[in-house]
């Protein structure tokens, strides 16, 4: 593809779909990378839980909180600059209900903010981190698996309408 044919508005309408990839695929990595410690038997690891996800939720924050801005404003970028086209498309709907969705990724704070204080603790101390880390990793799933992947899934029909349309 040669820069003459690039297309702003078309990167706008996939830019959704793109931010909520990110979004979901973070998710699965933390999982990932956070269940090896609640199953690994060795409790030098579950020592280790603490400082390590204190540092890991530290440097992840502004991640998450950036893909959902980016879907929030790509979502926002679309209704100002391609309504007609999403309305004729019929569109419309499912990128409102994918930001609705990407914005309810947050409604999950009041779950899982417990489970991070915990681990993060006093002084980095927490009695018991493994149980705590896999309570925090259910409902991380929940999330992901309820709100993240709906989320794309409504993008992925909303830009497949468009290239429908």
């Amino acid at each position: 593809m040669s820069l003459t044919t690039f297309n702003p508005l078309t990167a706008l309408a996939i830019a959704p779909l793109v931010s909520s990839t990110c979004t979901f695929w973070y998710a699965f990595d933390q999982n990932y990378f956070l269940s090896i410690f609640t199953t690994h038997p060795d409790d030098k690891f579950e020592k280790a839980i603490p400082d390590y996800f204190t540092r890991f939720f530290t440097a992840g924050l502004p991640r998450v909180l950036g893909i959902l801005g980016t879907t929030c404003l790509s979502v926002a970028g679309n209704y100002v600059y391609r309504y007609d086209s999403l309305v004729a498309s019929q569109s419309l709907k499912w990128y409102l209900a994918g930001a609705a969705l990407a914005v309810s990724h947050l409604s999950f704070t009041p779950l899982v903010l417990p489970h991070i204080q915990r681990l993060q603790g006093k002084n980095g101390i927490c009695h018991i981190p493994k149980y705590v880390l896999s309570e925090w990793l259910y409902w991380h799933n929940i999330r992901s698996y309820t709100v993240d992947l709906a989320a794309w899934v409504c993008f992925a029909v909303a830009v497949g309408s468009n290239v429908a349309a």
